[in-house]
Protein backbone atom coordinates (compact mmCIF):
# COMPACT_ATOMS: atom_id res chain seq x y z
CA UNK A 1 0.00 0.00 0.00
CA UNK A 2 1.39 3.27 -1.23
CA UNK A 3 2.11 6.11 2.00
CA UNK A 4 0.11 8.97 1.04
CA UNK A 5 2.02 12.12 2.07
CA UNK A 6 1.67 16.03 2.17
CA UNK A 7 4.75 17.78 3.39
CA UNK A 8 4.64 21.79 4.58
CA UNK A 9 7.15 23.60 4.59
CA UNK A 10 9.64 26.54 4.53
CA UNK A 11 11.43 25.37 1.59
CA UNK A 12 15.58 25.89 2.86
CA UNK A 13 18.13 23.50 2.35
CA UNK A 14 17.42 20.74 4.49
CA UNK A 15 13.84 21.12 3.37
CA UNK A 16 14.91 20.23 -0.02
CA UNK A 17 16.96 17.20 1.14
CA UNK A 18 13.65 16.14 2.93
CA UNK A 19 11.62 16.44 -0.10
CA UNK A 20 14.12 14.47 -2.37
CA UNK A 21 13.94 11.51 -0.09
CA UNK A 22 10.51 11.67 0.00
CA UNK A 23 10.08 11.70 -3.57
CA UNK A 24 12.45 9.12 -4.25
CA UNK A 25 11.84 6.53 -1.26
CA UNK A 26 10.03 3.33 -2.51
CA UNK A 27 6.21 2.69 -2.08
CA UNK A 28 5.61 6.65 -0.76
CA UNK A 29 3.83 9.33 -3.02
CA UNK A 30 4.12 13.16 -2.28
CA UNK A 31 0.49 14.62 -2.85
CA UNK A 32 1.60 17.82 -1.94
CA UNK A 33 4.00 20.65 -1.08
CA UNK A 34 2.45 23.59 1.00
CA UNK A 35 4.29 26.36 1.82
CA UNK A 36 4.82 28.45 5.13
CA UNK A 37 6.36 31.52 6.58
CA UNK A 38 10.30 30.81 8.02
CA UNK A 39 13.85 30.21 6.66
CA UNK A 40 13.35 32.88 4.12
CA UNK A 41 11.76 35.01 1.90
CA UNK A 42 8.57 33.64 1.29
CA UNK A 43 8.53 33.67 -2.46
CA UNK A 44 12.01 32.11 -2.86
CA UNK A 45 10.72 29.52 -0.68
CA UNK A 46 7.87 28.35 -3.33
CA UNK A 47 10.69 28.51 -5.83
CA UNK A 48 13.04 25.83 -3.44
CA UNK A 49 10.15 23.45 -3.63
CA UNK A 50 9.38 24.18 -7.38
CA UNK A 51 12.92 23.58 -8.56
CA UNK A 52 13.03 20.43 -6.25
CA UNK A 53 9.95 18.83 -7.71
CA UNK A 54 10.75 19.53 -10.82
CA UNK A 55 14.26 18.35 -10.85
CA UNK A 56 13.60 15.20 -8.88
CA UNK A 57 9.92 13.74 -9.04
CA UNK A 58 8.90 11.67 -11.74
CA UNK A 59 5.44 12.25 -10.76
CA UNK A 60 3.46 15.83 -10.56
CA UNK A 61 3.73 17.40 -7.19
CA UNK A 62 1.65 20.76 -6.79
CA UNK A 63 3.37 23.16 -4.59
CA UNK A 64 0.72 25.45 -2.87
CA UNK A 65 1.71 28.95 -1.26
CA UNK A 66 0.20 28.75 2.21
CA UNK A 67 0.50 31.47 5.01
CA UNK A 68 2.70 34.54 4.66
CA UNK A 69 3.51 35.16 8.47
CA UNK A 70 2.93 33.57 11.61
CA UNK A 71 -0.56 34.44 13.25
CA UNK A 72 0.38 36.97 15.69
CA UNK A 73 4.05 36.97 15.67
CA UNK A 74 6.73 39.12 13.89
CA UNK A 75 9.80 36.61 12.95
CA UNK A 76 13.24 36.87 11.69
CA UNK A 77 14.58 34.34 8.71
CA UNK A 78 17.15 31.90 9.35
CA UNK A 79 19.29 32.53 5.71
CA UNK A 80 22.58 33.52 7.78
CA UNK A 81 22.27 29.85 8.71
CA UNK A 82 21.07 28.29 4.54
CA UNK A 83 22.24 31.20 2.72
CA UNK A 84 20.31 34.16 1.25
CA UNK A 85 18.53 31.81 -1.58
CA UNK A 86 17.78 29.15 1.43
CA UNK A 87 19.83 26.76 -1.00
CA UNK A 88 23.56 27.07 -0.03
CA UNK A 89 23.80 30.32 -2.06
CA UNK A 90 24.25 28.12 -5.48
CA UNK A 91 21.14 30.78 -7.03
CA UNK A 92 19.45 27.51 -8.81
CA UNK A 93 17.57 28.43 -12.18
CA UNK A 94 13.88 29.55 -12.24
CA UNK A 95 11.62 26.00 -12.32
CA UNK A 96 9.34 25.90 -15.33
CA UNK A 97 6.31 24.67 -13.14
CA UNK A 98 4.73 27.13 -11.33
CA UNK A 99 2.72 27.09 -8.32
CA UNK A 100 -0.78 26.24 -7.57
CA UNK A 101 -3.69 29.16 -7.32
CA UNK A 102 -5.13 27.66 -4.52
CA UNK A 103 -4.12 28.48 -1.01
CA UNK A 104 -2.16 26.13 1.16
CA UNK A 105 -4.61 25.85 4.17
CA UNK A 106 -7.10 25.12 1.72
CA UNK A 107 -5.79 22.46 0.09
CA UNK A 108 -4.67 21.49 2.90
CA UNK A 109 -8.50 20.79 4.77
CA UNK A 110 -9.78 19.49 0.92
CA UNK A 111 -7.32 17.04 0.74
CA UNK A 112 -7.47 15.74 4.43
CA UNK A 113 -11.18 15.35 4.09
CA UNK A 114 -11.44 14.05 0.93
CA UNK A 115 -9.59 10.83 2.24
CA UNK A 116 -9.99 10.37 5.81
CA UNK A 117 -7.40 8.49 7.72
CA UNK A 118 -5.16 8.24 4.86
CA UNK A 119 -2.77 11.16 4.42
CA UNK A 120 0.62 11.82 6.57
CA UNK A 121 1.83 15.07 7.19
CA UNK A 122 5.30 15.94 7.89
CA UNK A 123 5.39 19.60 9.01
CA UNK A 124 8.91 20.59 8.93
CA UNK A 125 8.54 24.42 9.31
CA UNK A 126 6.08 27.01 11.52
CA UNK A 127 2.82 25.63 12.04
CA UNK A 128 0.84 28.28 10.68
CA UNK A 129 -0.82 26.03 7.91
CA UNK A 130 -1.65 23.59 9.90
CA UNK A 131 -3.58 25.40 13.03
CA UNK A 132 -5.19 27.69 10.75
CA UNK A 133 -6.89 24.91 8.91
CA UNK A 134 -7.79 23.09 12.13
CA UNK A 135 -9.05 26.38 12.89
CA UNK A 136 -11.22 26.59 9.97
CA UNK A 137 -12.38 22.94 9.14
CA UNK A 138 -13.74 21.39 11.94
CA UNK A 139 -13.21 17.98 10.60
CA UNK A 140 -9.76 18.53 9.84
CA UNK A 141 -7.77 17.59 12.64
CA UNK A 142 -10.11 14.07 13.28
CA UNK A 143 -8.92 13.31 9.68
CA UNK A 144 -5.20 13.26 9.53
CA UNK A 145 -4.06 10.04 9.49
CA UNK A 146 -1.05 10.99 11.03
CA UNK A 147 1.07 13.79 12.15
CA UNK A 148 4.73 14.48 12.51
CA UNK A 149 5.82 17.80 13.45
CA UNK A 150 10.10 18.52 13.26
CA UNK A 151 9.88 21.32 16.08
CA UNK A 152 10.90 21.89 19.60
CA UNK A 153 13.03 19.38 21.89
CA UNK A 154 12.75 17.09 24.34
CA UNK A 155 15.80 17.06 26.34
CA UNK A 156 18.69 19.88 24.86
CA UNK A 157 18.05 23.35 24.12
CA UNK A 158 17.31 26.14 21.67
CA UNK A 159 18.80 26.73 18.17
CA UNK A 160 17.08 30.32 17.41
CA UNK A 161 17.09 31.38 21.52
CA UNK A 162 18.66 29.53 24.31
CA UNK A 163 15.15 28.29 24.95
CA UNK A 164 13.51 27.63 21.58
CA UNK A 165 13.66 25.56 18.11
CA UNK A 166 13.15 27.86 15.25
CA UNK A 167 9.97 26.35 14.36
CA UNK A 168 8.15 26.53 17.00
CA UNK A 169 9.59 30.27 17.58
CA UNK A 170 8.79 31.59 14.66
CA UNK A 171 4.90 30.86 15.55
CA UNK A 172 4.64 29.41 18.83
CA UNK A 173 0.86 30.50 19.02
CA UNK A 174 0.66 28.24 15.99
CA UNK A 175 2.75 25.53 17.55
CA UNK A 176 0.13 25.80 20.72
CA UNK A 177 -3.12 25.25 18.78
CA UNK A 178 -2.23 22.15 17.27
CA UNK A 179 -0.76 20.49 20.43
CA UNK A 180 -4.50 21.20 22.07
CA UNK A 181 -6.37 19.98 18.60
CA UNK A 182 -6.53 16.55 19.69
CA UNK A 183 -4.63 15.45 16.25
CA UNK A 184 -2.03 14.20 18.27
CA UNK A 185 1.61 14.40 16.52
CA UNK A 186 5.02 12.71 16.83
CA UNK A 187 7.24 15.49 17.66
CA UNK A 188 10.75 14.73 16.52
CA UNK A 189 13.22 17.88 18.11
CA UNK A 190 16.06 19.68 17.72
CA UNK A 191 17.62 17.39 20.23
CA UNK A 192 17.29 14.40 17.83
CA UNK A 193 18.85 16.12 14.88
CA UNK A 194 21.59 17.15 16.79
CA UNK A 195 22.38 13.56 17.84
CA UNK A 196 21.19 11.09 14.88
CA UNK A 197 21.10 13.30 11.83
CA UNK A 198 24.93 14.79 11.50
CA UNK A 199 26.18 14.31 8.27
CA UNK A 200 30.29 14.93 9.21
CA UNK A 201 32.54 16.55 6.59
CA UNK A 202 34.28 13.37 5.49
CA UNK A 203 31.11 11.96 4.87
CA UNK A 204 30.34 15.18 2.76
CA UNK A 205 33.51 14.60 0.47
CA UNK A 206 32.48 11.18 0.38
CA UNK A 207 28.83 12.06 -0.99
CA UNK A 208 30.75 14.17 -3.55
CA UNK A 209 32.29 11.55 -5.31
CA UNK A 210 29.59 9.53 -6.20
CA UNK A 211 28.27 11.56 -9.08
CA UNK A 212 24.87 11.20 -8.90
CA UNK A 213 22.32 14.49 -9.45
CA UNK A 214 21.29 13.65 -6.02
CA UNK A 215 24.66 13.60 -4.07
CA UNK A 216 25.72 16.67 -6.46
CA UNK A 217 22.32 18.52 -4.61
CA UNK A 218 22.99 17.61 -1.35
CA UNK A 219 26.19 18.91 -1.53
CA UNK A 220 25.59 21.89 -2.89
CA UNK A 221 22.58 22.87 -1.13
CA UNK A 222 24.46 22.21 2.48
CA UNK A 223 27.36 24.41 1.76
CA UNK A 224 26.40 27.28 3.92
CA UNK A 225 24.91 24.84 6.32
CA UNK A 226 28.21 23.13 7.16
CA UNK A 227 29.94 26.45 7.48
CA UNK A 228 27.47 27.85 10.01
CA UNK A 229 27.37 24.62 12.06
CA UNK A 230 30.97 24.48 12.41
CA UNK A 231 31.48 28.52 13.23
CA UNK A 232 28.11 29.14 15.15
CA UNK A 233 27.45 25.24 17.14
CA UNK A 234 31.00 23.65 17.02
CA UNK A 235 28.90 20.93 15.17
CA UNK A 236 31.30 19.35 12.57
CA UNK A 237 29.17 18.70 9.58
CA UNK A 238 25.68 19.36 8.60
CA UNK A 239 22.23 18.86 10.72
CA UNK A 240 19.30 17.00 9.48
CA UNK A 241 16.05 17.85 11.52
CA UNK A 242 13.66 17.36 8.60
CA UNK A 243 14.87 14.98 6.49
CA UNK A 244 15.12 12.57 10.11
CA UNK A 245 11.80 13.26 10.65
CA UNK A 246 10.69 12.37 7.32
CA UNK A 247 12.62 9.33 7.39
CA UNK A 248 11.04 8.60 10.87
CA UNK A 249 7.56 8.97 8.99
CA UNK A 250 8.23 6.64 6.26
CA UNK A 251 10.06 3.86 7.77
CA UNK A 252 8.95 3.66 11.49
CA UNK A 253 11.72 2.05 13.00
CA UNK A 254 13.67 5.13 12.54
CA UNK A 255 12.14 6.11 15.86
CA UNK A 256 14.17 3.94 18.52
CA UNK A 257 11.90 5.06 21.62
CA UNK A 258 8.97 6.68 21.53
CA UNK A 259 6.72 7.81 24.76
CA UNK A 260 3.03 9.37 25.16
CA UNK A 261 3.80 13.33 26.91
CA UNK A 262 1.91 16.55 27.65
CA UNK A 263 3.59 18.91 25.85
CA UNK A 264 3.30 22.66 26.13
CA UNK A 265 4.42 25.44 24.16
CA UNK A 266 5.14 29.02 25.58
CA UNK A 267 3.94 31.35 23.63
CA UNK A 268 3.57 34.78 26.05
CA UNK A 269 7.05 35.51 27.92
CA UNK A 270 9.92 37.22 25.36
CA UNK A 271 12.55 35.03 27.25
CA UNK A 272 11.21 31.85 26.36
CA UNK A 273 9.09 32.35 23.60
CA UNK A 274 8.63 29.16 21.49
CA UNK A 275 9.94 27.22 24.43
CA UNK A 276 8.66 23.42 23.82
CA UNK A 277 7.66 21.99 27.61
CA UNK A 278 7.63 18.36 28.05
CA UNK A 279 6.25 16.61 31.00
CA UNK A 280 8.48 14.01 31.09
CA UNK A 281 7.69 12.52 34.76
CA UNK A 282 3.93 13.43 34.43
CA UNK A 283 4.23 16.08 37.27
CA UNK A 284 1.44 18.25 35.81
CA UNK A 285 -1.41 14.97 36.00
CA UNK A 286 -2.65 16.06 32.28
CA UNK A 287 -3.40 13.16 29.83
CA UNK A 288 -0.21 12.81 26.50
CA UNK A 289 -1.32 15.12 23.78
CA UNK A 290 1.83 14.01 21.88
CA UNK A 291 4.41 11.42 21.15
CA UNK A 292 7.83 12.68 21.79
CA UNK A 293 10.88 11.12 19.76
CA UNK A 294 13.62 10.22 22.30
CA UNK A 295 15.99 8.08 20.43
CA UNK A 296 16.73 7.30 16.84
CA UNK A 297 18.74 5.00 14.79
CA UNK A 298 21.20 7.37 13.38
CA UNK A 299 22.90 4.24 11.47
CA UNK A 300 19.47 3.46 9.63
CA UNK A 301 18.74 6.89 8.89
CA UNK A 302 22.10 7.40 7.42
CA UNK A 303 21.44 4.40 5.21
CA UNK A 304 18.13 5.63 3.64
CA UNK A 305 19.92 9.06 2.85
CA UNK A 306 22.72 7.76 1.31
CA UNK A 307 20.59 5.15 -0.67
CA UNK A 308 19.15 8.07 -2.26
CA UNK A 309 21.67 10.61 -2.65
CA UNK A 310 23.50 7.26 -4.28
CA UNK A 311 20.53 7.01 -6.91
CA UNK A 312 19.30 3.53 -5.07
CA UNK A 313 17.11 3.92 -3.25
CA UNK A 314 16.01 1.28 -0.48
CA UNK A 315 18.72 -0.73 -1.57
CA UNK A 316 20.53 -0.38 2.51
CA UNK A 317 23.39 -2.42 1.81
Amino acid sequence: MVKRLIIDTDTAGDDTISILLALKWPGVKVDAITIVEGNVEFEQEVENALYTVERFASYHVPVYPGCRRPLLKTWRYADYVHGKDGMGENYFPKARQRPEEKHGVQALIELVNSSPGEYTIIAQGPLTNIATAIMLDKEFAKNIGRLYIMGGYADGFGNITPAAEYNFWVDPDAAKIVLHSGVRPLLVGWDIALKYSVVTEEEHRMIAGWGTSEADFFVKVNRKVLEYEKRVTGVAGSTHPDTITTAIAIEPRVAKRVEPRFVDVENVSELTRGMSVVDHLGVLGKPANADVCYEADGELFKKMLFSVLKGRPGEMD
